[in-house]
């Protein structure tokens, strides 16, 4: 191989070295976008999840008011 080929040879492996440091760059710009999106969603779930829990209690007070109306009418306050 003679100084030229060579020449052409580092300018190609420069090249896909810079491409290759381009598409690195933009996948650590893509990671770091999908873990705050997933953050985001953790937040969501676990704001939904309380709500179940706090209607799950609701009606499980609302289900042993009903169950003591029918069976004591004449002690549940309305």
């Amino acid at each position: 191989m003679n100084k030229y080929e060579l020449k052409y040879m580092l300018e190609q492996m420069s090249s896909s070295v810079d491409r290759l440091t381009d598409v690195a760059g933009k996948q650590t710009i893509h990671i770091q976008e999908l873990w705050e999106e997933i953050g985001q969603k953790n937040t969501r779930i676990n704001a939904l999840t309380n709500k179940i829990y706090e209607l799950q209690k609701k009606i499980n007070a609302q289900s042993e008011k009903n169950w003591a109306e029918h069976i004591f009418p004449e002690r549940v306050d309305n």
